[in-house]
């Protein structure tokens, strides 16, 4: 297993997704008046706090591995988003040695409502990387971008396709692209469930679990 490619496939385990159900109910003086239907209930302009666990599975590696993640999404104004993550990961044991990498970022998100249809969204950032690996360590500045459409499915659960790149300048395989599918479903007005399945261009699969709560 070569350290860089197992090193950078933990890079793109990619997004703790988590989001606020919000709903409005109609009053009136008619006993019957009906009540409006409920609001989006999606990610995108929430306030929401969310911790995720994901299982990476490691194309053409002996070993896999795991990844914690948090993200706290703020609306800036109508439109935007700020996002900041932070990632943890480690691969499993080589020659009693693991793979551990630590991932910060921040994002602007920018997203519209055309219609009913769904709520496309693009998104660009910056971040920071750091590895390491049976003693040795690198680091490096990382660009960021992504695209995705929210679709509200029901009035609690909102399913999004993604596609997100990242470039690790200070490492030498620099590029990476990762996509796939995530959901969020709401409990409650505070709590959440979500999950994320995607693929990054080595052909690594991730799985991602988690819980968000919003404010």
């Amino acid at each position: 297993m070569k350290q860089t490619i197992i090193l950078k496939s933990l890079l793109l385990s990619a997004v703790a997704v988590a989001g606020l159900a919000t709903s409005v109910f109609a009053g009136g003086d008619e006993p019957n008046t009906p009540a409006p239907a409920e609001l989006n209930a999606g990610l995108l302009g929430q306030t929401y706090a969310g911790l995720t666990y994901s299982y990476i599975n490691l194309d053409a590696a002996p070993v896999n591995a795991a990844s914690y993640g948090f993200e706290y999404n703020l609306p800036v104004k109508t439109g935007f988003d700020a996002v900041f993550n932070y990632d943890w990961a480690q691969s499993g044991p080589v020659a009693g040695e693991r793979a551990h990498e630590q991932q910060l970022g921040a994002t602007l998100r920018a997203f519209f409502a055309p219609g009913g249809w769904g709520r496309p969204y693009v998104e660009a950032g910056a971040g920071y990387d750091w590895l390491k690996c049976a003693g040795i360590k690198d680091h490096s500045f990382l660009w960021i971008a992504g695209a995705g459409i929210e679709f509200q499915t029901v009035a609690k659960l909102t399913v999004t396709p993604f596609v997100r790149y990242e470039r690790a300048t200070g490492y030498d395989d620099a590029d990476g692209v990762s996509y796939g599918v995530k959901a969020n479903y709401w409990i409650n007005r505070q709590w959440a469930l979500t999950g994320a399945v995607s693929r990054n261009d080595d052909k690594d699969m991730t799985y991602k679990v988690g819980v968000n709560v919003s404010f």
